[in-house]
C-alpha cells in the first residue's frame, strides 16, 4: 500500500504536477502549479451564503489530506462561507492565511501567476467559476461548468514560463456519479489513495 502512494506521489513530482516540500535549485525553467477547486457540499438552506454539510466539511479534511506534502505558496477563496471553509484545514495545515477574490474579478490569474511564478497556489471557487479558470490557464474550453452535484473534482495545472499548460483532473473524496466526470483519457486506479481516480487531460 505504501509503496504504490509513494509511487504516484513520484510519478506526479517527476512530471513537475506537484511539488514537493522541498524544492530543486538548477537550471530549468520554473512550473507554476495551481489546484483548483470547487467548494464542498453545501447546506441546502436556501441562503445566500450557506455553510458546509458534514459531507462537505469532511470532504474539506480529505483535501487538506492530500494536498499534505505539497508546499503551497498561497491560498485563495472567494468570500463565501462555503469556498473559505472548504480550504480551512489546509490553511490551517499549511500555516497559510486565506486571500479573498471576487468570482470574475479581472486579471485574477495573471496576478497569481506573477506574484507566485515557480510556485504552487489552491484556489477555490464555484461550478461556473472553476472550469473557466481553468479553460484560461490551457488557454482552451475543453471544460464546462460543473454540475451542481459534483463536488469531487480537483483540477491541477502545470504552467511552464512557455507553451501551454497541462491540466491533471483529479477525483477525490466521496465520488460523483460518473455521468458528471466525462473526461476519461488515461486513468490511474488506486484504492489505498481513498478510492481517488487520477485523469490525466492531454
Amino acid at each position: 500500500m505504501k509503496r504504490l502512494i509513494a509511487l504516484v506521489f513520484m510519478i506526479f513530482v517527476y512530471l513537475g504536477l506537484i511539488v514537493p516540500e522541498y524544492s530543486f535549485t538548477g537550471e530549468q525553467d520554473p512550473i507554476t502549479t495551481i489546484f483548483l477547486v470547487r467548494h464542498a457540499e453545501k447546506v441546502g438552506d436556501g441562503s445566500a451564503d450557506p455553510a458546509l454539510t458534514p459531507s462537505g466539511a469532511a470532504r474539506a479534511d480529505e483535501l487538506a489530506y492530500i494536498l499534505k506534502h505539497v508546499k503551497l505558496d498561497a491560498i485563495y477563496s472567494t468570500p463565501f462561507i462555503r469556498t473559505k471553509q472548504t480550504v480551512l484545514p489546509t490553511a490551517k495545515e499549511k500555516g497559510l492565511e486565506v486571500k479573498l477574490y471576487k468570482p470574475g474579478e479581472e486579471d485574477f490569474l495573471k496576478k497569481v501567476l506573477q506574484a507566485f511564478s515557480g510556485g504552487a497556489v489552491l484556489i477555490v471557487g464555484h461550478s461556473n467559476t472553476i472550469p473557466g479558470l481553468a479553460n484560461e490557464l490551457a488557454g482552451q474550453s475543453d471544460f464546462s461548468d460543473l454540475d451542481d452535484a459534483t463536488y469531487d473534482n480537483l483540477l491541477i495545472a502545470c504552467i511552464p514560463i512557455e507553451g501551454k499548460a497541462v491540466i491533471l483532473r483529479m477525483r477525490f473524496g466521496a465520488h460523483t456519479p460518473e455521468k458528471y466526470f466525462p473526461f476519461s483519457s488515461a486513468t490511474i486506479r488506486s484504492s489505498c489513495l481513498r478510492c481517488f481516480e487520477f485523469l490525466l487531460v492531454l
